[in-house]
Parts: structure tokens; C-alpha cells; sequence
């Protein structure tokens, strides 16, 4: 996927005259070794606190109580 279309100095002109601001985005890109390995290390992560304390989840329910739980109209 290219660049898109860039705007003509008129064209850029006139919606900066309207009110717009041009930006960047920047977004994940999730085909990166670099992005697959941080998601990676934050599963391992995530499973060795798991094994280290496998309470966990208990105590994040009771902590929780009944924030998420669907409230009768």
C-alpha cells in the first residue's frame, strides 16, 4: 500500500482554512518480528505470574466484585 494521494497547496489551503490540522498516524505494524517478539515475551510474562501464583485470578474477581456484571433495568 503506497502513500496516498498528497494534497495540492490550494487543496491544503483550503481545509486549513475550514479548521482542519493535518497529522500522522502511525499504527502497529503486526507482521514486525520486532512487534511479534515484545507480544511474545508479554505472554511468557504473563504466564509465569500465572504459574507463580495461580490465585491470581481469584483475587482479581473478589477484588472486581460486581463491576462488570450486567445490572438489572
Amino acid at each position: 500500500m503506497g502513500r496516498p494521494k498528497e494534497l495540492t497547496t490550494e487543496q491544503r489551503a483550503e481545509l486549513l482554512a475550514k479548521g482542519w490540522r493535518p497529522i500522522e498516524v502511525w499504527v502497529i505494524d503486526r507482521d514486525s518480528p520486532a512487534y511479534r517478539a515484545e507480544v511474545d515475551r508479554e505472554l511468557d510474562a504473563i504466564a509465569e505470574a500465572d504459574r507463580n501464583d495461580p490465585g491470581i485470578d481469584d483475587w482479581i474477581i473478589q477484588l472486581r466484585g460486581n463491576l462488570w456484571d450486567d445490572e438489572e433495568p
